[in-house]
């Protein structure tokens, strides 16, 4: 059973390591969006060439390897996993300069540095499991979250600095590899630092054995796959909402609402700042307000979520810019809940020794929603001129992930109350 006082100190020290790291991840990631015009033009390729490339690239290894991650972080532990996930997003980004802009030569960098995102993806489910109480989990939780958007609008600031400062994105990918650097320094502190206090058993035979037969469990558990599922809507309304927004606001009448970028930014931006807000509140709102039911949790921020979304379509809202401001944040807000709440499910739900697997399998298949999310926006703004469509099918996606989690039952009940009769 979990007893809070076996948890000690230094797991506040690991959830810095986690957050550094989970940001160093998405900084490196976005860092060549908002210069992908210097980039096309260095290449000699046009910008919807260089975007997929350096961006959907990304998307497809980072997922990828987070399928594989799981494994590993199940097998290796923690502290390797963190390691070895800043290691692959730091020695290439340091290598930018040297391959200067050799096409080939970059893909492979970018390759290598997508290859990170798994380890440190993975780690999160079981980085709660293992070193803090079950109450805390939502809150580990939702600061990986808030990592992850912290990671992306560090990036967005910082990229543009550094190359006004160096006159070359290469340069400007290689100055900002001080973030998994800094994350490498805090990773290999806690690898010699004091070891997590839950587990101990995990390399004897009877654990192993013991952890293959969880996971085939697991496997067939339909908790498992409405997991995966809303994982996979999460991500897919996330990237949606994310891309077509701002080309919704901006652009002009009839295509979208002829704000322009400067509004699209100050209004996106709100929008990131509350998602980062209600990545921190979740684990309170988890834990305390819904009692640590994933079911309703989800389901109110898919519904709310999805629900405004649709309505900034509507004349009232969308020719009328303080109400644009006000909805946007209230959107962010309640769309944040819904992958930190799924990691803290997973990481209360399932067995210590299989947490990794299932994460990595989750997070890996929710991932490539990105793909879709991408090309069924873009296919339908193509064929109808104006961003309406590709917007339903974003809102719908969250709505219908509202009824999906309805029907997630907590695994882990029945352990609970054993352990709560055993401490009376």
């Amino acid at each position: 059973m979990d007893k809070p006082q076996a948890y000690p100190n230094f797991r506040w020290f690991v959830l810095l390591a986690m957050i550094v790291t989970t940001a160093a991840s998405t900084t490196v990631m976005i860092t060549p969006a908002p210069l992908m015009g210097e980039l096309a033009k260095t290449l000699h390729v046009d910008p919807g060439t260089a975007t997929g490339i350096f961006m959907g690239l990304w998307n497809i290894i980072g997922a990828t390897s987070c399928l594989g991650a799981g494994f590993l972080v199940d097998r290796y532990g923690i502290p390797k996993m963190l390691v070895l996930g800043c290691l692959l997003l730091l020695v290439p980004s340091l290598l930018f300069p040297v391959v200067g802009y050799n096409m080939k030569g970059l893909i492979i960098l970018r390759i290598v540095q997508a290859l990170g995102v798994g380890p440190l993806t993975a780690l999160v489910a079981p980085l709660a499991a293992t070193w803090f109480p079950p109450q805390q989990r939502g809150m580990v939780a939702g600061l990986s979250g808030f990592a992850i958007s912290l990671g992306v609008l560090l990036g967005f600031i910082l990229a543009p600095i550094a190359f006004a400062a160096t006159g070359s994105w290469v340069a400007t990918v290689a100055w900002l590899s001080i973030s998994p650097l800094i994350g490498l320094v805090l990773s290999l502190v806690m690898a010699f630092g004091p070891k997590p206090p839950a587990f101990h058993d995990d390399i004897s035979a009877e654990a192993l054995a013991e952890a293959e037969g969880a996971f085939k469990r697991a496997m067939k558990s339909s908790a498992t796959w409405i997991v995966v599922v809303t994982i996979f809507f999460s991500c897919w309304f996330f990237t949606g909402f994310n891309d077509l927004t701002p080309g919704y606001i901006a652009i002009d009448a009839p295509t979208g609402l002829g704000y322009g970028p400067m509004m699209a930014g100050k209004l996106m931006g709100i929008y990131q700042l509350f998602f980062m807000i209600g990545s921190i509140a979740v684990g309170f709102i988890f834990e305390k307000i819904f009692r640590e039911s994933a079911r309703a949790t989800i389901g109110v921020a898919f519904l709310v979520s999805g629900v405004l979304a649709a309505t900034i379509m509507l004349p009232s809202v969308a020719h009328n810019v303080s109400v644009l401001a006000k909805l946007l944040p209230i959107i962010g807000f309640f769309a944040a809940w819904v992958m930190a709440t799924a990691i803290a499910y997973i990481s209360l739900n399932y067995h210590h020794s299989i947490v990794g697997r299932v994460t990595g399998l989750a997070m890996g298949i929710g991932l490539y929603a990105g793909i879709p999310g991408i090309i069924v926006g873009s296919m339908a703004l193509k064929f109808t001129g104006n961003y309406h469509t590709s917007i339903t099918i974003v809102s719908t996606i969250a709505i219908v992930g509202a009824i999906v989690v309805q029907f997630l039952r907590p695994l882990a009940r029945k352990a609970k109350a054993s352990a709560a009769v055993t401490e009376s």
